[in-house]
């Protein structure tokens, strides 16, 4: 088993999908967590208070992006775990070796778990360098949030991962593959659940259907470490935003001025006035070449 569980670390470790997963996940726990909520402090515009960008509201911070974006990129690395066997053909090649169907399944899990990890200590000192920064930078006192609010932050981070990385396993188990269990799965997380936890406010039958949904759960996992709710809607309502302005600017174009926005005109150049001048002299010389062949054909009138 022992053996089983370290080639499978090795293979979700040589994988360059991993490290873009990661890569991707840091990237946008920061963005949202700091950068987006500490440009809206400054301009004025949010409701984030400081205290919660400085390291004694880090847990709190970095916990509200586990249930939204984090999850879907854990889902991406359990399908990438178990559906890649089924896309490169080796899973029949596992299955003739000495490990049975269960090792080689109980041994994908453990290594899952294991490799989302990194996942969560990583963001979380990330999260540490950036809670800092703003720390000195707005001059406020640097305090530690407390190593038992950080251990209770990491552990339900990384269920909240586990759980949707597990969810990601059995879409690529059921279909067989990566591509499909993919789409299916950014389909549910995004627009399933999106969709539904919205109109739960309105009727009343689906809240007991949104409260199974894994993001809901999730939530109320993160509230447990003093996360409040608003603070998550708030928060996955910023994400959305940003969704929709990007969607936006890629299929409209921008308005400048209550205006669409003309194309700007090239500056004339000594070869452009010269074409144009040609353009118009060649116009002109068909416009009264027709005029005399009309006029020549017509003849005198008769008397």
């Amino acid at each position: 088993m022992i053996g089983s569980i370290g080639a499978e670390l090795l293979l979700i470790r040589k994988r360059a999908s991993t490290w873009i997963l990661l890569g991707i996940w840091v990237a946008l726990a920061l963005l949202f967590a700091y950068v987006v909520a500490y440009v809206t402090y400054l301009n004025g515009t949010g409701r984030e208070p400081l205290e919660t960008l400085l390291p004694q509201g880090m847990v709190g911070t970095l916990e509200t992006g586990f249930p939204f974006f984090g999850g879907v990129l854990a889902l991406m690395l359990g399908v990438l775990t178990f559906g890649s066997d089924y896309s490169w053909g080796t899973l029949k090649t596992v299955l003739t070796q000495r490990p049975g169907r269960l090792e080689v399944f109980g041994a994908r899990l453990v290594a899952l778990g294991v490799a989302l990890v990194p996942f969560v200590l990583v963001v979380f000192a990330v999260g540490a360098v950036a809670s800092v920064a703003i720390a000195l930078r707005e001059g406020a006192a640097i305090t530690s949030p407390g190593a038992g609010a950080l251990v209770r932050g990491m552990l339900a981070g990384w269920l909240v991962l586990a759980v949707w990385a597990a969810l990601g396993l059995l879409l690529a188990a059921l279909s067989r593959g990566t591509a499909l269990a993919t789409g299916i799965g950014i389909l549910y997380a995004l627009v399933v659940e999106g969709l539904l936890s919205a109109l739960a406010s309105q009727v009343g039958a689906l809240e007991r259907l949104v409260e199974l949904f894994v993001r809901a759960n999730a939530y109320s996992l993160a509230a447990t470490v003093g996360v409040s709710r608003e603070r998550l809607r708030r928060r996955a309502g910023i994400v959305l935003r940003a969704v929709r302005g990007w969607r936006s600017g890629v299929a409209r174009p921008r308005r400048v001025h209550g205006g669409l926005r003309r194309r700007r005109r090239l500056a004339p150049t000594p070869a452009r006035r010269r074409l144009s001048v040609a353009r118009r002299a060649a116009t002109r010389s068909r416009t009264e070449g027709s005029r005399g062949c009309r006029s020549a054909g017509a003849g005198p009138t008769p008397s």
